[in-house]
């Protein structure tokens, strides 16, 4: 394959090289057995001369290196020049090379060095320089090697010779044999002179054939060069690169990636570089550890240090992240718990209710976040399609609008057109156990069209819309949850790409795939409907196209929830009022969006959200009033989304019945998070009233969380995770809110206001470079108790060098002075009173 990619760009050479090689396989061939070598030998010399004269060998190491500035190729005749070694270091022991066998051995040497291979690397370069010193400090022996004796010859056919370890085996086959080892004696005398006699006997014995020519051995050729040898070697090279063309020749390839040839996996760009550079990483660290150990003052058996080179599979191994345990958070809290009741017990001021209303007394707000840092993750958002149906008081639909299983409505008072929108991931996460029929990426588009054509088969219009994949969202963390630590696969996206044996997870590991992918999808979606009799609209990183002659303005949606409710707002506008429009998606989100933007859509709009269900939206629409559906996508990000989190132990359910009671000032603070460009401490206030109506007790009516904290923890004995989060802790939270919330309550134009940013509002970016939540703006505790003072004195602390009555504090249990302290409180209340009597007395 790579001889066809060098004679189609030197087409002159080709001709040249194929008459010379013709010319050996014809010798090979032809001719008898006795003049077969000496045709050989002439057709050879041809060939090398004709090799030299039309100097192909120059151009094509000239080819190869402006070739290698594509990575693929690079990598696969860095590989094929890998084997070549090996092959050379196989025909040195086969011919006893000695001369060869020290070549490819010393390029080899390379090879162990950047793979690692630790024994061969250590003992290789000691092997190397001990037998080139043969030459100088023991000239015989090494005439002895030079002269064939490296190997073991057992016949004049050539290229038979074998290594002495092969050798031994071979002696080892001759005993292996009834009345030899098998069933051998168990005495000790008896075993010894078997295995000194039996390999002579051998040799004596076929001799004594050879005198009288009964070896039934008569070959002369080497086995391998037999016609149904060749025929079958040559049979199985053609399947071999029909294997490798059926998905790509990759010496073709350009560009700076490298993927898997088979299964078009990308190898991650961090390694690309390592793996293209191994060869000369590898010689440089064999030169270092031959001036270093053979030539320096290092010790051989000194360690060795290994490369870890990643290579297609190492580099894509699953990636495991030890989180901190539950018991460090509790026992943080526990320390700064009793810092506070030995603070309350001194003299030292504390104001226990503040401290427990302003501070969470944990490292990590339990409230809303887990002992390891991260945010809660949202379990029950379906919880909420099922208390809208039941806020509704939902009963099927009537017979004017009730839609069968295929969502088609046949009542007399039909709509003049039927519109479904289609969250295409969703579709094609469906897919998770694809048919065998699916091989190649064609074939899984060819199904995907099926099923979107099967789902909307009665309807006039169908819009089919993808999430955008950026590398700096948002949705990463929620993202990587779902891989459960797995590191993302990126595959390659063409019409031969095999996915036969790729599960559907791990093909859509990687964002840049999916990114491919909805493309791809998109456009092979209009491809097979070009001459359809319904309108085809496919929405994809930005661009929206269809099979008619309409024209869409680009939009700049990083969610497909959202671009749903865009193209619904147009498709309303160019639609008659009696249409009817069906939103594909079993998404809480979805259903949310779709009710705050009720009143910008068609009115005979549901949604199906899974099984054939189909839910109007007009009833609920009516049940919650337009003021709270337009406040719902916040109330939503707010009580429990994928981005934002939730709070612990209060669930959709406990949420719902405050928000519909909630004031005006509650509502319109909600709405505002949808709406205005920064948060105010008025709608902070709001909200956090509205938390303090989730986590109040029945009967109980307390409008600031202090003092509610203050509340649960007195009257409760409420664990961390029971209390609201702290007013430092909610406002990070309402900034988190405040960012998925603006990008909700655009969802019906085409280009989004820019992302709020991430770092003024709620989240910092770590070392490496991620973003992270912020927790709180606020200490865990008091600054008096994260930094107290105790001294560690071992007298009575009735100097000044006790740090306690330095700061003019008393010392306290926490210090480490004895029960003969001057400076505890016990002592300073004597003096006080002393003090006092003395007064009296004058």
């Amino acid at each position: 394959m790579a001889l066809e990619e060098f004679f189609r760009d030197n087409p002159q050479l080709k001709e040249v090289c194929r008459k010379a090689t013709e010319g050996v396989e014809d010798a090979c061939s032809d001719g008898s057995t006795h003049a077969i070598a000496e045709c050989v030998k002439r057709a050879n010399t041809s060939l090398l001369e004709a090799l030299t004269t039309a100097d192909v060998i120059t151009v094509f190491r000239n080819w190869e290196e402006q070739r290698s500035k594509n990575a693929m190729f690079k990598a696969t005749m860095n590989y094929l020049h890998r084997v070549e070694t090996i092959l050379s270091f196989v025909a040195a022991t086969r011919n006893a090379d000695l001369e060869l066998h020290l070549q490819a051995g010393e390029q080899l040497n390379k090879l162990f060095f950047a793979f690692d291979r630790i024994k061969y690397k250590r003992l290789w370069p000691r092997y190397i320089t001990d037998m080139y010193d043969l030459r100088t400090n023991h000239p015989k022996t090494w005439e002895e090697l030079r002269a064939g004796n490296i190997a073991v010859t057992k016949s004049d056919i050539p290229f038979v010779s074998i290594g002495a370890d092969h050798a031994c085996e071979h002696l080892n086959k001759l005993m292996k044999m009834h009345a030899g080892l098998v069933g051998i004696s168990n005495n000790a005398s008896a075993r010894q002179r078997f295995f000194m006699v039996t390999p002579e006997l051998s040799r004596v014995t076929k001799e004594f054939k050879n005198q009288f020519h009964l070896e039934t051995d008569k070959t002369r050729e080497h086995h391998d060069l037999g016609p149904s040898a060749v025929k079958k070697e040559h049979h199985v090279i053609d399947k071999i690169k029909a294997a490798i063309l059926k998905h790509g020749n990759p010496f073709a390839v350009e560009g700076d990636k490298l993927h898997n040839v088979i299964t078009h996996a990308y190898i991650p760009d961090e390694y690309v570089q390592r793996i293209l550079n191994a060869d000369v990483t590898g010689q440089k660290l064999y030169e270092d550890y031959v001036s270093e150990r053979i030539n320096g003052d290092v010790s051989l058996w000194a360690p060795v240090k290994k490369e870890n080179n990643k290579m297609f599979m190492s580099a894509n191994k699953k990636t495991t992240v030890k989180l901190r345990d539950k018991t460090v958070d509790l026992k943080e809290t526990k320390d700064l718990y009793g810092r506070l009741m030995v603070l309350a017990r001194s003299s030292r001021h504390i104001n226990q209710k503040e401290a427990i209303g302003n501070h969470e007394f944990t490292v990590t707000p339990r409230a809303l976040f887990a002992p390891d840092g991260t945010i809660l993750p949202c379990m029950d958002k379906s919880k909420l399609i099922h208390l809208l149906q039941k806020l509704a008081t939902m009963q099927p639909l009537p017979q004017t609008d009730k839609l069968p299983e295929d969502g088609m409505d046949t009542t007399p008072n039909a709509p003049s057109r039927k519109i479904a929108l289609v969250d295409g991931m969703v579709l094609l996460q469906q897919m998770a156990k694809k048919p065998a029929t699916i091989v190649t990426v064609k074939d899984l588009s060819e199904y995907f069209n099926d099923r979107l054509m099967s789902l909307t088969r009665n309807y006039d219009e169908i819009i089919l819309v993808f999430d955008t994949y950026r590398q700096d969202s948002l949705k990463s963390a929620t993202r990587d949850k779902r891989r459960q630590g797995r590191a993302p696969i990126q595959y390659q996206v063409r019409d031969d790409t095999n996915i036969r044996h790729i599960p559907m997870n791990r093909f859509l590991s990687h964002d840049k795939t999916k990114a491919d992918l909805t493309n791809y999808l998109a456009a092979k979606t209009l491809e097979y409907n070009s001459t359809a009799h319904k309108r085809v609209i496919t929405s994809s990183s930005g661009h929206t196209s269809s099979n008619e002659d309409l024209l869409f303005q680009d939009n700049n949606h990083e969610e497909a929830d959202t671009l749903l409710i865009y193209h619904a707002v147009l498709a309303s506008h160019r639609n008659l009022p009696d249409a009817q429009m069906v939103f594909f998606s079993p998404d809480t989100d979805v259903l949310v969006l779709v009710i705050a933007n009720y009143d910008l859509m068609l009115k005979n709009t549901s949604i199906s959200m899974a099984s054939g269900v189909y839910m109007g939206i007009d009833p609920i629409w009516r049940a919650i009033g337009a003021e709270r559906a337009k406040a719902l996508p916040a109330f939503h990000a707010f009580t429990g989304a994928d981005n934002t989190g939730r709070f612990s132990r209060i669930g959709k359910a406990t949420w719902l019945q405050p928000y519909m009671k909630a004031d005006r000032d509650v509502i319109a603070s909600l709405q505002m998070l949808s709406t205005e460009a920064e948060v105010t401490e008025t709608m902070l206030a709001n909200l956090a009233s509205f938390v303090c109506a989730a986590y109040s007790p029945k009967g109980i009516y307390i409008k600031t969380i202090s003092e509610l904290r203050w509340h649960l923890f007195c009257k409760h004995m409420a664990e961390s995770d029971k209390l609201p989060p702290t007013l430092g802790a909610l406002r990070q939270h309402v900034l988190r809110v405040h960012i998925q919330a603006r990008v909700w309550g655009q969802a019906s134009i085409a280009l989004q206001e820019p992302q709020l940013d991430p770092l003024q509002n709620g989240y910092h970016k770590e070392s490496d470079g991620q973003l992270k939540p912020t927790m709180t703006d606020a200490l865990p505790a008091p600054k008096a108790i994260i930094e107290m003072v105790s001294c560690q004195c071992k007298t009575d602390c009735s100097s000044a060098r006790c740090s306690c009555r330095t700061n003019n504090l008393c010392c306290t249990d926490l210090c480490r002075c004895g029960s003969v302290c001057q400076n505890d409180e016990d002592t300073q209340n004597k003096h006080e009173t002393d003090d006092d009597e003395d007064d009296d007395d004058v």
